[in-house]
């Protein structure tokens, strides 16, 4: 009923979609060089010529002085090549933007179409019957075609005063029948309604485009288009359309701009030279209290509403009209504003990411640029991570030439957070992946100053002495290009994917990200000794389904205890235990290790429902037996990727269970396990976390996690260590009385701290003596892993003291100021890195005796002398003794069996 079947034709032959598509590019083209034609031209006019600051306009003697709203006026007037384009790009944009109350406007069920229907437009001016195209007159002066009404029905012949050089104007089209009133409902609407824009013909080759000498001469030749080129009257479109009143109100509101058409003159010779700008920071989302709060402040000043209250509040304020009104334009808004920036046909890059205007902006800039032209931008780095991101990141890869991460601690931008990162990127011309990526710096001067230093001196790290480490280094300077992101791509586990998805990895400098390199390439995973891993209870369904339940008490037995996340420490099974009551997730106490019973059993928050002996039927099997019954690695399933450390594993006995926020494996035999858990309690593999961005290490990611085996010249060594600091209660006997070795009796500390007591001094059967139990031998113990799991998989000391200092500033703070005292008790100046049992006045009472020994006594319960703690001292001492014993067993003729070589 409202849509006539299209009956345009041209010689005879109705044209295809295909055909009216590629017609209206080439209409749509030279209005647009139209559109240059007046830009150079009004630029020509505005333009001041000034010699002299100061001087007077120099314009030749009769140049008109044009002023820039008139050119604006001219330039956007209804009707004019630039207003028809606009027209047509505001209406692809307000598509997005759609009142959902007006849907009737653009399917054609809205009831105007029906008071409409016999309205028949025909806008096309045709050629009178008996005038083919305009002759020129015989005084030599060419005729045009005018309208002599403002909405030009009936074209007139008047003489334009032209030179005779010039050439005719176009034959005008032949009269074409339309449709009266039409929607938008399909493809066949749509060009119906671009070709009312931008006509059905095209100007010929040989027209008046390039021959402009003026605006005046330029504006005649666009007042003549719609008679020559079949357009409609730009002042009847709403009357054909609808529609088209919404798409203005839209296009008011939002602010469409058009790049292509507002720079034209910019893109018709390649684009922009330079580009700079801060885009940004804002990601689109529908956040609802604010909203109803602009309707009723309740919304915005509730105390944690119940979701009733909550509910019942927005009813009761849908019953207005003009609230609900209001509501639905903002949905609308929000809505659209997410729909655009997620579609590939206006950002094809950002398909099913995570929207935001940075994002849109750096695409935008991408398209913009000349093919030499550059881009500065300052925003996140948000997409350089993230599993759905991959495509956007390849794209940025191949356009970035420098990049530099920022972390704004210093408050580089005082308006935002401090621990807001973010990175200043510069863009060019779509190429191979080759860029400089500088990581951590704090301050805009280490751009610069990195880029003159010569190389020499100590490598910065994050932190200096307690402060942001600002120092610049030819180091910081990483050189990213198609082959390290292979190397980074492996060790993401990213196989399937392209090499250019690969997420941007911020090493602080070259030894780090040689660090990387090493760990990436040693091929020992879990993987390969077929772990069995437990996931343990899901806290809340277990407790809703009524096999566990609270009980914050003492239970009998080890099997009724359920191990939480604060249970752990690294190679610290006994490290915190809940306080009686327990009221929340930090109200934990840790142990004494030094007074830590035999016997021990620490206190449970929960425990096994047994009478309905449905719990033991849910654990989990593992070759025929509970795995409650073996030796197993435990760790924290989330990982602080901003704390002193992130990976907090332990080796727990048979008979505790655990929540869902512990995991738990064993691996073919206990010795297997244990090395497991030596190496997972070094900094090293600790890293490997941090480097690549796992927060949440499950099944899958444990899999793949780097782990020793026991022929390899140092499983001795680790293994002693690992076992002594894990073994703390009788329930390990047997597991150090399985792996006791006679070998043990010639281990020493690597340290050379002759006041350590003897690591060597060891048995077959277990006794209390045999746990490391003092602050200080546990952390000589976990220093000398760290060196140690360092060597087995490659790593250089350099490359070591590089990760530490990069990625570990909390310890680095904290071991600046930690001493110990003769007995290993520690005493540190952080609250959070305190000894057991003491306080704060103990460090300030060890700064006044260290000062002057004479006169301020030794802090209370404590005991001189005292050793102050230097890790990458330590490092460099326990490396070196640990790579000389490899050395030394490959020059007896060890090789490695192949599973711990280079990939």
């Amino acid at each position: 009923m409202l849509k006539d079947p299209s009956t345009k034709k041209k010689q005879g032959q109705k044209l295809t979609q295909v055909q009216r598509l590629q017609g209206l590019a080439r209409r749509a083209e030279s209005l647009w060089e139209l559109v240059i034609k007046r830009l150079e031209l009004s630029e020509r006019d505005i333009s001041r010529r000034i010699q002299v600051w100061g001087a007077d306009d120099l314009r030749e003697p009769g140049e008109e002085i044009v002023s820039r709203e008139q050119i604006l006026d001219d330039l956007m007037w209804p009707g004019t090549p630039f207003w028809r384009l606009k027209t047509l790009m505001d209406a692809w944009c307000a598509l997005w933007f759609w009142p959902l109350d007006k849907a009737g406007l653009l399917d054609g069920s809205d009831g105007i179409y029906e008071r409409l229907k016999d309205n028949v437009l025909d806008s096309a001016p045709p050629a009178p019957a008996d005038v083919e195209a305009p002759d020129p007159d015989p005084a030599g002066f060419p005729q045009s075609w005018e309208a002599a009404s403002l909405f030009g029905e009936t074209p007139v012949q008047i003489p334009i005063n032209q030179p005779k050089s010039r050439p005719k104007s176009p034959r005008k089209p032949a009269r074409v029948e339309r449709r009266s009133v039409i929607p938008l409902a399909d493809l066949d609407d749509w060009l119906d309604f671009a070709e009312a824009l931008l006509g059905t013909d095209d100007i010929p080759e040989d027209s008046l485009g390039a021959h402009f000498a003026s605006l005046a001469e330029l504006g005649e030749h666009e007042d003549q288009l719609p008679a020559w080129m079949g357009m409609d009257n730009e002042f009847k479109l709403n009357e054909r359309f609808p529609w088209l009143n919404t798409v203005e109100s839209i296009a008011k509101q939002q602010g469409f701009f058009h790049w292509e058409l507002q720079f034209a003159r910019i893109f018709y010779t390649g684009g922009f030279d330079l580009q700079v700008g801060n885009p940004p920071w804002v990601r689109p989302r529908w956040i609802e209290a604010p909203i109803l709060a602009e309707v009723e402040p309740w919304f915005s000043l509730a105390d944690r509403p119940t979701a009733e209250e909550w509910n019942n509040r927005k009813l009761s304020i849908f019953r207005s009209g003009a609230a609900k009104l209001y509501l639905l334009r903002e949905l609308e808004k929000s809505a659209g504003m997410l729909g655009f920036l997620g579609s590939s046909v206006a950002y094809e890059h950002l398909e099913g990411t995570q929207p935001d205007l940075y994002r849109a902006f750096m695409c935008k800039v991408w398209k913009n640029l000349a093919p030499t032209g550059l881009a500065g931008l300052v925003h996140p780095d948000t997409h350089f991570g993230g599993a759905k991101e991959g495509v956007l990141r390849e794209a940025a890869y191949r356009h970035l030439r420098f990049h530099v991460h920022f972390s704004n601690q210093l408050y580089v931008f005082a308006e935002i957070r401090d621990k807001i990162e973010f990175g200043l990127h510069i863009y060019g011309a779509p190429s191979e992946i080759a860029f400089t990526h500088l990581s951590w710096a704090f301050s805009p001067s280490v751009i610069v100053e990195s880029l003159r230093h010569d190389g020499s001196g100590e490598l910065p790290g994050v932190k200096n002495f307690g402060a942001w480490d600002v120092r610049p280094h030819r180091e910081r300077l990483i050189e990213i290009d198609e082959n390290l992101l292979r190397i980074w791509h492996g060790l993401l586990g990213m196989e399937g994917r392209p090499v250019g998805q690969t997420p941007l990895l911020y090493p602080l400098t070259r030894a780090e990200a040689e660090a990387i390199q090493a760990i990436a390439s040693y091929n020992h995973r879990l993987a390969r000794s077929s772990p069995r891993i437990s996931r343990g209870f899901d806290e809340a369904r277990t407790r809703a389904a009524g096999l566990i339940r609270w009980s914050n008490s003492v239970p009998e037995r080890l099997s009724d205890v359920v191990l939480q996340g604060p249970y752990l420490g690294i190679a610290t099974p006994y490290a915190k235990q809940p306080n009686i009551p327990c009221r929340n997730n930090q109200d934990y106490s840790p142990w004494d290790l030094r007074t830590l019973p035999p016997y021990a059993i620490p206190v449970t928050n929960y425990e096994q429902v047994s009478s309905t002996g449905q719990s033991q039927r849910l654990l989990e099997q593992w070759d025929g037996r509970n795995y409650t019954e073996y030796y197993r690695l435990a760790w924290r399933r989330m990982i602080p990727l901003a704390n002193e450390r992130s990976l907090f594993p332990a080796l727990i006995p048979p008979g505790p269970t655990h929540v869902h926020a512990v995991h738990s494996l064993a691996l073919s035999n206990d010795r297997e396990t244990v090395i497991a858990a030596g190496f997972w309690a070094a900094l090293p593999i600790d890293y490997l976390l941090r480097i690549t961005g796992k927060s949440d290490l499950q099944v899958t990611d444990a899999s793949s996690m780097p782990t020793g085996y026991p022929e390899h010249p140092l499983a001795k060594a680790l293994t002693l260590r690992t076992l002594r600091l894990n073994c703390l209660t009788v329930a390990y006997a047997a597991l150090w009385e399985r792996l006791y070795l006679e070998d043990w009796q010639q281990e020493r500390w690597v340290l050379g701290d002759q006041s350590l007591p003897p690591l060597e001094n060891v048995r077959y059967d277990w006794d209390a003596a045999i746990p490391l139990r003092s602050e200080r031998e546990r952390r000589a113990a976990l220093v000398e892993l760290d060196a140690l799991v360092a060597v087995w998989i490659g790593l250089s000391v350099e490359q070591l003291v590089a990760i530490y200092r990069s990625r570990y500033p909390v310890l680095c703070d904290y071991e600046s100021k930690i001493w110990f005292d003769v007995l290993g008790r520690k005493i540190a100046g952080n609250y959070n890195a305190y000894g057991i049992g003491q306080t704060k006045d103990d460090f300030i009472a060890l700064q006044a005796h260290l000062e002057d020994p004479h006169y301020a006594p030794v802090p209370n319960g404590y005991k001189a002398p005292f050793y102050r703690a230097d890790r990458e001292a330590e490092y460099r001492q326990a490396h070196a003794v640990f790579s000389e014993r490899l050395e030394r067993a490959k020059a007896e003729g060890w090789t490695p069996d192949g599973e711990d070589s280079l990939a």
